[in-house]
């Protein structure tokens, strides 16, 4: 039989060398702190000198009488004018597209219901649109949205595909 390695092992009999390390510095810290604050004592000004400083403080500035101070922004304001340049103007006219996933179509209203209740639940917004096609048939249609961004329709999109949803993008100008 082969010998065991002893060289790691610490064999400590008294049990006070693992506790000593965090000691000693702590007992110099306590000692470093307690010397610091006797000296520095004499030097921090007393409360009743800091009341006396904040009192000079406020009658210095009721001697010196400021000014009442006026705001003049309240009439500023219902006066004021403002330009707006034509370009300004046809940039805010451009209308961003809004988008809508169409999450399922049929001719039941009760399946659009129940379909548009699920959709509920997984926190989407979501409507039933009427559509009438070329034969006369009602459908309804289930969409998710309006969504403003691409990113929202991805999150969207990848909802319904983790519950297993089929969806169409449709891209619209509101």
């Amino acid at each position: 039989m082969g010998r065991k390695n002893t060289k790691n092992i610490k064999r400590d009999s008294s049990g006070s060398a693992a506790e000593a390390p965090w000691k000693i510095p702590f007992a110099f810290g306590l000692a470093l702190g307690s010397f610091i604050t006797y000296f520095a004592l004499p030097y921090i000004p007393s409360m009743q000198r800091m009341v006396d400083i904040a009192d000079d403080a406020v009658t210095s500035v009721k001697n010196e009488k400021l000014q009442e101070l006026k705001f003049t922004f309240y009439d500023d304001l219902k006066t004021a004018e403002i330009e707006v340049s034509d370009s300004q103007v046809e940039t805010n006219q451009i209308k961003k597209p809004s988008y809508f996933l169409q999450a399922g179509s049929f001719q039941s209203i009760d399946d659009a219901e129940n379909q548009r209740i699920e959709l509920l639940l997984l926190n989407l917004d979501s409507k039933i649109e009427v559509i009438t096609n070329s034969s006369g048939e009602r459908w309804h249609r289930i969409l998710v949205g309006p969504l403003e961004s691409k990113a929202k329709v991805a999150t969207s999109r990848a909802k319904l595909s983790q519950n297993q949803i089929d969806s169409l993008l449709l891209e619209r100008s509101m």
